[in-house]
């Protein structure tokens, strides 16, 4: 499909999900059933047409500037429909309003009206009774989730995987470690007596992903920071309340049980252990990387928290007299992340610090595999759901977000985790 056809679909979409929420409007209804249902659908629809026009405006962008010798945006960088040029300032709903098109600014009107006890959803509250919440509108997630990338380092570099619900479902795995066999060719089915057409040995089977509720709690905001406050304040409410919620998921696709909670990565990635008393090193964090089979050194990363990065850093060849660092920094104007042994480096400060001296207990201070075998499962499409719910006590109301995601390792020998024998 051509852009014009993608914008075409992009407007029959969201004309259908605003029809949709203007007949709930005229019954003083909230949307349930079928209708949520389709709803929603049109607006994860509507991410994927965004996503996919994006990417056709920054392939035009591109030629223009190539022809006029111009800047060319680098991939990876802010939403190519947002043209964002405050220097360092972060992706607000502001800055969204100047370049969104007139669909966008009607989802981030609709937003703030509802933020702001200024439309029919404004009544909403959490018992079951309730009208519900306010699905934050698809192109504002991303954006904000920018703001916060450095919360998220394990999304960042992990499997996602987006389902339109949150029942729960199994993700399908094959076998990395089966063989192909030779086959007779006069076989009448194609297969010889070891692997056949009818039975065969293996099949799709995976892990259960669940959709783990994470809330933000609420904050209280008082009735006059929204009526004479501008749409910043809206941002700022939404991008705390979201940030929380990546603090947290961050830390359970880290550490968490997998059981109660979503699975962390160190929870079953293979053990490297070395003996009690040992310190970081260059070699260890070589030998670590080696401990992982070759199928999925090629893809591997390095996470670990500032403090032992700090701590490698600081770590030379080893030569006498060579001051060279196997450590390489991060540079900007590339777009290239630090490496160490050549493989990248992610900053993961949920993870385990080493001592001073580079001495750790019973920790996991690093990791390093292949996080495209960690899956995240990110329940309706990672969208968060905004609750608004009145407080007169205190003349002003609740604002609360909701998110619902789960993670797992698909196989543990993909990512290995430093950890030191017991003493």
């Amino acid at each position: 499909m051509n852009l014009n056809e993608l914008r075409a679909e992009r407007a029959d979409t969201f004309s259908a999900a605003e029809k949709l929420i203007n007949t709930a409007k005229q019954s003083g209804k909230d949307l349930v059933g079928a209708e949520l249902t389709q709803y929603n659908a049109s607006i994860a629809r509507m991410k994927e047409l965004d996503t996919l026009i994006a990417r056709c405006e920054q392939v035009g962008a591109s030629t223009s500037a190539r022809n006029s010798g111009g800047f060319v945006p680098v991939a990876g960088g802010p939403v190519a429909s947002v043209r964002h040029t405050d220097s360092g300032a972060g992706l607000s709903l502001k800055h969204l309003l100047a370049q969104a098109n007139m669909e966008q600014r009607e989802q981030v009107e609709g937003l703030v009206n509802y933020l702001s006890g200024r439309s029919f959803r404004a009544g909403a509250d959490l018992t079951p009774g309730g009208d519900g919440g306010y699905v934050i509108p698809s192109f504002i997630v991303p954006a904000l989730e920018r703001n916060y990338a450095a919360f998220a380092p394990v999304a960042s570099v992990a499997r996602l995987w987006g389902t339109d619900t949150g029942a729960d479902t199994v993700f399908p795995v094959l076998s990395d470690s089966e063989n192909a066999v030779q086959l007779d060719p006069a076989a009448a089915t194609g297969a010889d007596d070891v692997v056949t057409g009818d039975a065969p040995p293996t099949s799709l089977t995976g892990p259960t992903l669940k959709a783990w509720k994470v809330s933000s709690k609420p904050v209280f905001v008082n009735r006059e920071l929204f009526t004479d406050g501008s749409v910043d304040i809206i941002s700022e409410v939404i991008g705390a309340l979201l940030a929380r919620i990546i603090r947290f998921e961050n830390l359970k696709y880290t550490k968490g049980n997998g059981t109660t909670e979503a699975e962390g990565f160190l929870t079953n990635a293979t053990a490297y252990t070395i003996a009690h008393g040992s310190t970081l090193d260059l070699d260890v964090a070589l030998d670590l990387a080696y401990s992982v089979p070759a199928l999925y050194r090629p893809q591997g990363v390095y996470q670990m928290t500032d403090t032992t990065a700090k701590y490698l850093r600081k770590l030379k060849t080893g030569l006498s007299g060579d001051k060279r660092q196997l450590w390489a920094d991060a540079d900007a104007t590339k777009g290239t992340p630090a490496t160490l042994h050549g493989y990248p480096v992610v900053i993961n400060n949920d993870m385990d610090d080493v001592a001073a001296d580079g001495t750790f207990a019973a920790k996991n201070p690093l990791a390093f595999g292949d996080y495209k075998r960690f899956v995240v499962r990110q329940a309706e499409n990672n969208q968060p759901f905004a609750y608004r719910y009145s407080v007169p006590a205190k003349d002003g109301s609740a604002v609360i977000l909701f998110r619902r995601s789960d993670s797992k390792l698909l196989v543990p020998t993909a990512i290995s985790k430093l950890a030191v024998a017991a003493s």
